[in-house]
This record gives C-alpha cells, structure tokens and sequence, in this order.
C-alpha cells in the first residue's frame, strides 16, 4: 500500500494542499513546497510573509534623502524611446528637417497681429506662441539631425544613471518636464525672432543643473557642471556678440539658460522639502 501525497499526518502546502513538503517557512512555520519558498538571510519564507514583510519595511532611502527606485532606470530609457520615436515620426512624415523644424519647433517673437491679440486678451499662453502653444512640447522631441539627437540622448542617458536611481522615478521625470518648460519659457522671452529652436538639450541642461547641486550637496566636485555650463551657455551668448564663432552657432544659449535654472529652482525645492521632514523628525524623536 502507498501513501499519496497529502494522506494524513504529511505536512502539505497552504497554497498547494497536493503537494507533501516537510519545509517550513520561517516566519509562521507553515510547510511551503518548493514553487512557494523564498530564501531569507536564515532558512527560508514563504510567499505570503515575503509579502507581508516587504509591505512593512521602510522605503530605502539615498544619501540625498530620497526614496531611491529600484530596478534600471525606466524613465530614463523611456524619454530616449521617445525623443527616437519623434525623430523617425518626423523623419517619415515631413522627409525635409527644415519641414519638420517649422512644423515643431520654436519660433520666438510674434508678429504685430499676434502681439496686438495677446496684449488684448493677456493669456500667458498666448505669449510668443500665439495659438500654437504646443510647440513649448514638440520642440523638446525635435531635432536637427543624427548627430543631434545622439549627443543629447547621450547626455542623458549619463545624467539619467546618475539621477534617476537617488531621486526616484517620479522626481527624476518632474526635472525634466520642469527643464523642458524652462527651456521653452526662456526661448520666447529671450529668442532672437525669426530663429529656430529645437532640441532636448533644454530639458538635459535642467538635469545637468540639478546634478551640479546634487555634487554640491555631497561635498563632491562639480567645477566640470560649470564649465559644460559656461561653455554651452556662455559661448553662444559671446557668438551673439562677436561674429565669427563658428563653434558655437546653431546652438541655442536661450533654451540651455532657462532650462538650467527651471532644473535648478526644482531641485532647490526638492532638496528644501528634505530638509524639513528631517527637521520634523528630530523633533519628534
């Protein structure tokens, strides 16, 4: 005569009551089969105490204060997918980058039809974009060819790998939504009207900002986010003024100024919000 599995007097698993296990979980000594066992620093748990704890334990935090993610930097990846995905989009649709630039881009200054709406109507949003506000979007996700778009995905993926992890998904994303306004708000007021501006390289200048503060933060050097700033934010402007700078047309020292410090005053508040739940609970110890 054999016994089957589960005939009484054998351990059986809660969530398998078929299967026969003489294993116990560590934490309520249940018996778990193989499929339910989660090793632990001692023995093993079974699924649902490994639930029940990771709900109880306390988010990790970075050394910035934050709730750091967990897992490879996804909004990261997925701000590259789509400044690609937009870059084929036009490719395909307009064929010309010239097309695609006037259909997206940022045009700043109005004419005198536009001007004399805004003024009378005095919407925000009417300002230098007249009704075509989305392009303060589209410009961040259009760009002047591969080398372009290559240049700035690659800044942030860099940046992205650095930030994303310590600040956390969501923070990381304000950022640069908060250097891509920056970036769009300052092109209008300070463009020159008749250029064109597009690119990422608004939003990434926000990170780059906001990554200087983070080194200064942790007492770390940060003398090379000064110079990429000086360089890309101080040599357009010079080019303005002394003709002949080749180096430095083409780049826009409006849309780097303004995301730079959108990303900085985001990071500021961050950072401030820290500083007081801190504060709070050293009080309350």
């Amino acid at each position: 005569m054999t016994q089957q599995p589960g005939a009484a007097g054998a351990p059986t698993c809660p969530r398998h009551p078929d299967r026969v296990s003489y294993v116990r979980c560590q934490r309520c000594e249940r018996p778990a089969c193989p499929e339910c066992q989660r090793p632990a620093a001692v023995g093993v748990l079974c699924v649902d105490c490994l639930k029940q704890a990771q709900a109880q334990a306390r988010p990790v935090r970075s050394r910035l204060g934050f709730t750091m993610s967990a897992g490879p930097p996804v909004v990261t990846y997925a701000l590259i997918g789509l400044n690609v995905l937009a870059y084929l989009v036009g490719s395909l649709l307009y064929g010309s980058s010239e097309v695609w630039q006037d259909a997206w881009g940022m045009w700043p200054g109005l004419s005198d039809a536009e001007a004399a709406i805004c003024n009378a109507s005095a919407e925000f949003w009417c300002y230098g974009a007249g009704n075509e506000w989305y392009r303060w979007v589209t410009a961040g996700f259009t760009h002047f060819g591969p080398f372009h778009i290559g240049m700035n995905m690659l800044a942030l993926w860099q940046l992205g790998q650095a930030l994303e992890p310590a600040l956390g998904r969501w923070r990381f994303l304000a950022l640069y939504a908060g250097g891509l306004v920056g970036s769009a708000i300052a092109t209008e007021l300070l463009g020159v009207p008749g250029s064109v501006h597009a690119g990422a390289s608004g939003a990434i200048f926000g990170l780059l900002a906001a990554y200087g503060i983070v080194l200064k933060r942790l007492r770390l050097p940060y003398t090379s986010v000064l110079v990429i700033a000086a360089i890309f934010i101080g040599g357009p402007l010079v080019a303005e003024l002394i003709p002949g700078l080749a180096f430095f047309s083409g780049l826009s020292w409006q849309g780097h100024l303004g995301g730079a410090v959108a990303g900085a005053l985001i990071m500021l508040a961050m950072f401030r919000g820290v500083d007081r739940r801190e504060r709070t609970v050293r009080a309350s110890a």
